[in-house]
């Protein structure tokens, strides 16, 4: 848990220092523009249109991400959920069955809560978990047959059928960008908004800079988190500074690895 969160800082402070150097650009191409004389655009208040409907554009495009993102929050604690559930139901079958022996099962749902864990830090590939499920699945099935027990049974195939939807979901989330060409229309709007303001004529040279170094850094900044946020399993993706946490669904599946150790024993 410590080594990923120090992973997520150092994202986060390389992520704010490539925003930081392309703004520090910006400015840099004012100065430039302004001692060569090249400004050409007259102050206007057409501007601060500008400004706004850049601000709005990248409000919409927030507003949509954040809704999969509160939602990707809860999928890893539901997947958890699921599979702790399975654990301990297929546990208790020797007490419903004196005698019968689980560890075959128990590691079959303990090895695949591992494989989620392995597929959402991008290590193994989506096909290659439908094929651990399908073990798992098996396994469970049999479980369920020497249960013998009606309702108990439909709750073990529940669970399974829950695990593949939560899996499923989590693959469209991270398959699936929220509309690209608003993303397109937001970054056309930053660059025209920043040109715009590097070749405007200004008198207050320095103030002028650090205006459009803030609203610069601002935009640029909230556009590079859309585009992260767009994503909340990108583990694997050395730009991606805001997942959602899988602490819980991978002390899940030490739990679930103690079970079938016990189960074997």
């Amino acid at each position: 848990m410590g080594r990923r969160n120090r992973t997520a800082w150092r994202r986060r402070l390389l992520m704010l220092i490539k925003v930081s150097a392309l703004v520090l650009a910006i400015g840099l191409a004012k100065l430039l523009v302004h001692q060569l004389g090249w400004e050409w655009i007259r102050p206007n208040p057409l501007v601060t249109s500008l400004v706004a409907s850049t601000v709005f554009l990248l409000g919409f495009l927030l507003n949509g991400v954040l809704g999969d993102f509160k939602e990707s929050e809860k999928l890893p604690g539901e997947i958890a959920t699921s599979l702790e559930t399975l654990g301990l139901e297929i546990q208790a079958i020797e007490s419903h069955k004196p005698g019968a022996q689980m560890g075959f099962q128990l590691a079959a749902v303990a090895d695949l809560g591992g494989s989620i864990v392995e597929w959402l830090l991008n290590r193994i590939p989506t096909t290659e978990l439908l094929r651990r499920y399908q073990h798992a699945h098996g396994q469970v099935v049999q479980a369920a047959v020497k249960l013998g027990i009606p309702p108990l049974q439909a709750r073990l195939m529940a669970e399974m059928a829950q695990v593949l939807k939560l899996i499923n979901r989590v693959e469209t989330i991270r398959e699936t960008s929220f509309i690209t060409l608003v993303y397109w229309l937001a970054t056309a709007g930053i660059v025209m908004l920043s040109g715009g303001l590097v070749f405007t004529v200004t008198d207050a040279l320095y103030e002028s800079t650090f205006f459009i170094l803030v609203i610069a850094f601002l935009l640029v900044f909230l556009l590079r988190l859309i585009s992260d946020i767009d994503n909340p399993f990108g583990y694997a993706n050395a730009n991606s500074a805001e997942d959602v946490s899988i602490d819980l669904l991978v002390d899940t599946v030490l739990r679930l690895e103690e079970m079938a150790a016990g189960g074997r024993g």
